[in-house]
């Protein structure tokens, strides 16, 4: 068996000799995405990886080494962009990097020497363009802007972070109103990582709330760096279909965010937020006022426009009455005249109706009485004629059934029966033969 332990290494002596070659490759700018970031006193440990679009799998990885002194320098450096950003999680960056070998582990690394803010800016750009864009195309920039805004919204929901000054702003300015606003608070993360997931739990925290007329997003001036976690996609996209109106005073002035993109109407401050609210409700209240007003004065000029009317026609009445009781004064005194000057002709005429009327009923009882004898003695010859016993007497017969029924017809009659005639003088028993 041959011998190699003359030829070979130690893995100490190994890994050095790998460090020495790693460590002739140049300093060369790196651009990718930070997958995973952690901080240990002060040093940053960043996982970089390349993705594949729409991809969560990364393709390839490189660990990262970023000391304190050029990392407190990469990050003075971001701050003093114009729109600055915070190095996080899913951020697409550009690193100028030094590859290396890290002898304890046997692992490739390499330390990062600096950074291109401008690329960074650059994709965080074209992310919010893309974002922007997407939220347009599906109608959603104007959806929360279409919704009705109460004219007295009094009842309001409020995100905002707990005992911060952009809290205090906000109350503040309500309670110096001489309205009785009514604040449902939901607290929420209003910087750093926790921002969108802290916002969005608020947002569903409100959403249960009954009868508020509106929500406000609100947080005070801070880092610049902390309006980039207000350009969330899905943060804005619950904005935006929020079912009541949603107002943003994010404190900064001149940069806007996703989210005040979407938002009912975007305030500078939290303070010109709840002024905005103070306007609206003071707005409607002055009009409520000027109605009322209007309303009083209408019903004033009415009503004295009604009393001149009714004092004419009261005026008017009065002559009118005054006239008509003359003329009906002057008819009685016409009547009376000539109720006087008549009633003893009427008198006269009356009693002279009742002397006739006397001697009608002297004259009409006589003749009353001599008429109704003559109709008796009428009908008493009547009676006397259909008498059956003057009937007999004339020669005339009745004829009677046994049973002493009266014969009228020949038919009620059959042999053998007996019959009675009744005469003038007598009846006689008699049996029919045919």
């Amino acid at each position: 068996m041959t011998d190699t332990s003359e030829k070979s290494f130690s893995v100490l002596s190994y890994v050095t000799a790998l460090k020495k070659k790693v460590n002739d490759t140049p300093e060369v700018w790196v651009r990718g995405e930070i997958s995973k970031m952690v901080e240990k006193s002060g040093i940053l440990y960043i996982e970089f990886a390349d993705f594949k679009e729409e991809s969560e799998k990364p393709i390839a990885v490189i660990n990262l080494v970023c000391y304190r002194g050029i990392a407190d320098g990469i990050k003075k450096k971001i701050a003093a962009f114009d729109k600055p950003f915070e190095l996080k999680q899913e951020l697409k960056v550009c690193f100028k990097v030094k590859a290396d070998v890290y002898i304890p582990r046997g692992s490739l690394q390499a330390s990062i020497l600096d950074i291109d803010p401008v690329f960074t800016i650059g994709e965080l750009a074209l992310t919010k363009k893309a974002i922007l864009k997407r939220l347009t195309a599906e109608g959603l920039i104007h959806k929360n802007k279409s919704l009705e805004l109460s004219l007295t919204p009094i009842r309001i929901g409020l995100i905002t972070g707990e005992n911060t000054a952009a809290y205090n702003d906000f109350v503040t300015k309500l309670k110096e109103s001489p309205f009785a606003f009514k604040v449902i608070c939901a607290y929420a993360k209003m910087q750093g990582e926790e921002t969108e997931k802290s916002v969005s739990n608020a947002l569903d925290k409100l959403s249960q709330v009954q009868a508020l007329d509106v929500v406000c997003i609100v947080r005070g001036g801070g880092s610049k760096t902390d309006l980039n976690y207000f350009d969330n996609e899905e943060l804005c996209r619950k904005v935006a279909n929020f079912p009541i109106p949603v107002f943003t005073g994010i404190g900064h002035e001149i940069d806007k965010s996703l989210l005040d993109e979407v938002a009912y109407l975007s305030c500078i401050t939290p303070t010109d937020t709840a002024k905005r609210l103070v306007d609206r409700v003071t707005d409607s209240y002055n009009r409520m006022v000027n109605a009322a007003q209007s309303i009083a004065l209408s019903t004033r000029n009415l009503l004295q426009k009604e009393n001149l009317k009714i004092r004419n026609f009261t005026h008017l009445f009065g002559q009118k009455v005054v006239g008509i009781l003359g003329n009906e004064k002057t008819k009685i005194e016409v009547y009376k005249s000539n109720l006087k000057g008549n009633l003893n002709f009427i008198i006269k005429e009356e009693k002279k109706k009742l002397d006739r009327d006397a001697e009608g009923l002297r004259q009409g009882s006589r003749k009353i009485l001599e008429l109704g004898k003559a109709q008796f003695f009428l009908k008493e010859s009547k009676v006397k004629g259909i008498d059956p016993k003057n009937i007999l007497a004339k020669g005339y017969s009745l004829t009677l059934s046994k049973a002493g029924k009266f014969i009228r017809n020949a038919k009620d009659l059959k042999e053998g029966d007996e019959i009675i005639t009744r005469l003038k003088d007598g009846e006689i028993t008699s049996v029919v033969k045919k």
